[in-house]
Order: C-alpha cells, then sequence, then structure tokens
C-alpha cells in the first residue's frame, strides 16, 4: 500500500516537469513568432511609407510639368503636341517643353535611388485612320524617337536606367471608334513609371497583344 502511494507521489511531479517543459517550448515558439512579425512589420511599414512618397513625389512632378494622369498613374500626352499628323519626327517648336518634362523625370527618377527601381517605359498610340500594320509601326517609331531624345541628356544614357520604347498602334483605343476615324485623344503618347521587376518583363509590344 505504502509503494502504491510512494508510485502515486513520483507520477505527479514528472507530469508536472513535462508540462512545464512544454509550457517553456510553447514560450520560446510564441517569442521567436512575435520577434519575426514585429520584424515583418516594421520592413513593411518602411516600405509602404517608401512608396507612399514616391506615389506624392511622382504626381507633384507630373503637377510641374503640368500634364494629365489617368486612374491608372499614368502620363498621357496627345500625339498632336509631340508630333505632326502621321509623322514620328518630333515638332522643333515644342522641343524645350519636352526638355523641361525631361528634366523633371530625371529630378524624381535621382531621388531615392529609383533609377535602380524603377524603369519609365514610353508607349505609342494610334487612332483607327489607315492600315493596322503602319498604325503599329507608327506608334513604335513615335515611342523611339521620344526616348531618343531623352537620351541626348546622359542622365538617361545611364546603365541603371531602363527606357523602354512600347508599341500599340489602334490595339488599345482610349475612345473606341469605327475604323478609319480620326481621334486626338486616340492619338497619344503614354509614359509610365513602373518597378524594375514589372517592367523589365515587358518588351516591346506586337499588335496581337
Amino acid at each position: 500500500m505504502k509503494s502504491d502511494n510512494r508510485d502515486e507521489l513520483n507520477y505527479w511531479p514528472s507530469f508536472a516537469d513535462i508540462f512545464s517543459s512544454l509550457f517553456f517550448i510553447f514560450f520560446i515558439l510564441f517569442s521567436i513568432f512575435f520577434i519575426l512579425f514585429s520584424i515583418f512589420y516594421f520592413n513593411y511599414s518602411k516600405k509602404a511609407e517608401a512608396d507612399q512618397k514616391d506615389i506624392d513625389d511622382f504626381k507633384e512632378m507630373v503637377k510641374s510639368c503640368k500634364l494629365k494622369l489617368n486612374k491608372n498613374n499614368e502620363i498621357i500626352i496627345k500625339a498632336d503636341i509631340l508630333f505632326d499628323f502621321d509623322k514620328s519626327e518630333l515638332k522643333s517648336e515644342n522641343l524645350p517643353t519636352i526638355w523641361e518634362w525631361r528634366k523633371e523625370i530625371k529630378n524624381y527618377m535621382e531621388k531615392e535611388d529609383r533609377k535602380k527601381r524603377y524603369c519609365i517605359i514610353i508607349e505609342g498610340h494610334t487612332d483607327t485612320v489607315g492600315e493596322e500594320d503602319y498604325n503599329y509601326n507608327l506608334s513604335l517609331a513615335r515611342s523611339l524617337s521620344l526616348i531618343e531624345e531623352f537620351k541626348k541628356d546622359p542622365f538617361f544614357r545611364d546603365p541603371d536606367i531602363d527606357l523602354i520604347p512600347a508599341a500599340f498602334g489602334e490595339s488599345k483605343l482610349a475612345v473606341h471608334t469605327p475604323d478609319n476615324t480620326f481621334n486626338e485623344e486616340n492619338r497619344r503618347v503614354v509614359i509610365r513609371i513602373v518597378p524594375k521587376f514589372i517592367g523589365t518583363t515587358q518588351q516591346i509590344m506586337s499588335k496581337k497583344n
């Protein structure tokens, strides 16, 4: 009988030791999780602040250029400002305005190491007047003309700067119109500044996209 009592007394301390050990392990795991979560949240918050600053500075830059942003935060420039109808050479009388845009975009990309984090995509778009193949080639030529003008500033020839041409022709109309319809809103150049992991996956767009 005494032996049974002794076994029972030995059992409960063993159970208490196991329970204490499990509690200690749980506490360690919880502490590690809390530390990792705190680090993640801190880094996420810092990145969110940096991203918001990029957006705010971008909007301020666009405002200073007196340009137009669409709902996707893309810069929209009417092609008639840059080019004569059916031409891909930049209008010489508007080059000073283009230089001012280039200067403001340069200032934006220079700050916060943005030239290493972002790329610049310049898209050409046309209306539906003319053949589809012709319009695609025209939109590509216009995109390349603007890029070449940007590259006259040495900053835009920096290896860290990605200037990507994109041609859409009449495949992405701002205003849907029948074929062979003049529309100045469809004749446009779009400038997008996007993170490099998005932009570098985009090549010169084919008319099939």
